[in-house]
C-alpha cells in the first residue's frame, strides 16, 4: 500500500481541510486506484468512509497515534472487504439479468439450453407455443386448472349429473371433447343428430360439416343435449367412458404442472449457474480476500498488542500461520 494515501491514513480523512487533497504519484498502477483492487476511496464515498474510520477506532479502544494508525489500517482492509461483496453481487446482478434476457428470447447456451427445451415441452403439454408462454407467464396454470374443472363436470356426469351451469369455457372444452368421441367411434356419430339434439333443430347448411371438422364453438346451452345424446349413443357403456375421460382430463392437468416444474428448474438451475464466476475470475477474486483478511487480522493483532502495552500488560505473540504469510504482488 502507499504510505502517502490518504485511505492508509485515516488522519488525512478526518482533519484534511475541504477541498485539499493528498499529492499522488501520477504513476500509480490502475488496478490501485479503481475497482474492487483499489485503495483510493474516492470523493463520494469519503464522509461514511470517515464515519467508518471514527466508529473503529471507537469500537476498538484506540488511543495513541500508533494504535490509531493500526485502527485505520483495519478500517481500510474492512471497507475493501465490503467492496468485493458489493463487487460479486453486482456481478451476479449482471449475469442473471444476461441470463434472462437470453432465457426471453429463447436463446439456448450453457444452462438456458435446458430452459428452452423445458420450456417447448410445457407448451406442448399445454398445447400452446413458447412464445405464448414467455407472454403470458400463467397461462399453464390456467390450462391445468381447466383441465381440473373437466374432470370434475366428468366425474359428476359419470355419476347421472347434469350438464347445467357451465362457463363459456369449460362448455367449448368438454363440448369438443365429448364430440371428439362421439365421431371418433367405429361406426361414428352422425354429426347431424349431432346437431339436432343440441339445438332441438334440424342442421342448417354447413352446421354438420362444422362439427365434423372440429370447428364448432360448444356453448353453454347445447351441452346438455350433447350430453344427452352422449349417454344415449353409448348407452350402459357411457358412464364407464365419462369416468376414463375424467382420469384424462386429471392426468393431462398433472402432465402440464409437472412440466411446469421442470421449467422453472430448469430456470433457477440456470440463473444459479450464472451466479458463478469463472475460474480465473474466482481465483483471483479468492486471493484478494484472503490479502485483505490477513491485512485486517494482522492490524487487530498489532492494534491489541500496543494496547496492551500502553497498559502494562503482556502482549500476545507473534502471528503464526496463514496471518504470516504476505503477497506483496497482490
Amino acid at each position: 500500500m502507499n504510505g502517502e494515501n490518504y485511505e492508509t491514513n485515516a488522519a488525512g480523512v478526518l482533519d484534511m481541510p475541504q477541498g485539499q487533497t493528498v499529492e499522488r504519484d501520477p504513476r500509480g498502477a490502475n488496478a490501485q486506484r479503481h475497482g474492487i483492487l483499489s485503495e483510493h476511496v474516492s470523493e463520494g464515498e469519503r464522509e461514511a468512509y470517515a464515519q467508518h474510520v471514527e466508529q473503529i477506532r471507537a469500537s476498538t479502544g484506540a488511543a495513541s497515534y500508533l494504535e490509531q494508525r493500526l485502527a485505520d489500517r483495519a478500517a481500510l482492509a474492512l471497507w475493501r472487504l465490503d467492496r468485493v461483496a458489493r463487487y460479486e453481487a453486482a456481478q451476479i446482478r449482471e449475469a442473471q439479468r444476461s441470463t434472462r434476457a437470453a432465457i426471453a428470447e429463447g436463446e439456448g447456451y450453457r444452462g438456458t439450453g435446458n430452459v428452452k427445451r423445458a420450456r417447448a415441452r410445457l407448451a406442448d403439454a399445454a398445447g400452446t407455443s413458447p412464445h405464448l408462454l414467455a407472454a403470458v407467464p400463467g397461462l399453464p396454470e390456467h390450462k391445468a386448472a381447466q383441465h381440473d374443472r373437466a374432470a370434475a363436470h366428468l366425474s359428476r356426469w359419470a355419476g347421472g349429473g347434469s350438464a347445467e351451469g357451465l362457463g363459456e369455457r369449460d362448455a367449448a372444452h368438454l363440448g369438443a371433447a365429448l364430440a371428439g368421441e362421439l365421431l371418433d367411434a367405429d361406426p361414428p356419430a352422425r354429426a347431424g343428430d349431432m346437431v339436432r339434439a343440441m339445438l332441438g333443430r334440424a342442421p342448417r347448411r354447413g352446421e354438420a360439416a362444422s362439427v365434423e371438422g372440429h370447428k364448432w364453438t360448444y356453448e353453454p346451452g347445447e351441452l346438455p343435449g350433447l350430453l344427452a345424446f352422449y349417454r344415449e349413443f353409448w348407452g350402459d357403456e357411457a358412464g364407464e367412458m365419462l369416468g376414463e375421460s375424467a382420469e384424462f382430463e386429471r392426468g393431462e392437468a398433472a402432465k402440464i404442472r409437472a412440466a411446469q416444474r421442470e421449467a422453472l428448474s430448469a430456470e433457477a438451475d440456470a440463473l444459479a449457474l450464472a451466479a458463478l464466476p469463472g475460474e480465473a475470475e474466482a481465483q483471483k477474486v479468492t486471493r484478494y480476500e484472503a490479502h485483505l483478511e490477513r491485512v485486517l487480522y494482522r492490524a487487530l493483532h498489532d492494534l491489541e498488542a500496543a494496547r496492551r502495552e500502553r497498559e502494562g500488560r503482556d502482549t500476545p505473540g507473534p502471528l503464526r500461520g496463514v496471518l504470516g504469510e504476505q503477497h506483496p504482488s497482490e
